[in-house]
């Protein structure tokens, strides 16, 4: 005869230990702040929290993956930083062709390509080269997996922004499953409000070529 009892616990256990690993990995991919748009973010509160040197993510957080130009909501968002003396590095996995002219449309001297996130070696060497801390940058992308995750392994700050367009348009399915199990986990602990009323007002903004 089957001991039940004894069945029952292990099943408990199991779903304990498997609910305390996902626990682990939601700290993993907790960002320290959610902003539905990069212009939402508070550039004045980043500066005083010391915040010197901003690495943000190129597609689907600064212009939509298939943008081949700079937008004016792009170059609003990079001038504006730029103009409060924060150090801005464009970050992609992207090819150094396409991050490279985004870098010089909008001004900027500094990117990372081929930057294999959420890895964040060629992002410390980055942080180093300008000779800061992870303690003073802070990492904007619209991926927990790759953006927060990247930032949470070194250190950094990390805003995590709604993605431009549809997700299931440009993430890996692997990812994309990974991404919407984690956001409902922690928009469940209010650690993220999702805002979607008027993301659709500022889409034109986001898609007008400079």
């Amino acid at each position: 005869m089957k001991n039940y009892g004894k069945e029952l616990n292990q099943q408990t256990t199991s779903t304990e230990n498997k609910s305390f690993v996902f626990g682990i990995f939601i700290n993993f991919l907790r960002p320290s702040a959610y902003q539905t748009s990069i212009l939402d973010i508070d550039l004045d509160q980043l500066k005083d929290q010391g915040i010197k040197l901003i690495i943000c993510d190129l597609d689907n957080t600064l212009v939509p993956h298939f943008t081949k130009f700079p937008t004016k909501y792009a170059k609003k968002f990079v001038d504006s930083a730029l103009e409060k003396d924060f150090d801005f590095v464009l970050l992609s996995n992207n090819t150094s062709r396409r991050v490279g002219f985004f870098a010089e449309k909008l001004g900027l001297t500094d990117f990372i390509s081929g930057a294999k996130k959420p890895f964040p070696f060629s992002i410390k060497k980055e942080i180093k080269r300008h000779n800061l801390t992870p303690a003073q940058t802070v990492i904007i992308g619209d991926m927990l997996v790759t953006d927060t995750l990247a930032a949470n392994f070194i250190g950094a700050e990390s805003i995590l922004v709604q993605p431009l367009i549809d997700g299931e348009q440009t993430w890996n399915k692997i990812l994309s499953w990974t991404e919407k199990k984690v956001f409902k986990k922690l928009t469940k602990e209010n650690i993220l409000i999702k805002k979607t009323d008027d993301a659709t007002k500022i889409l034109s903004e986001k898609y007008e070529l400079l």
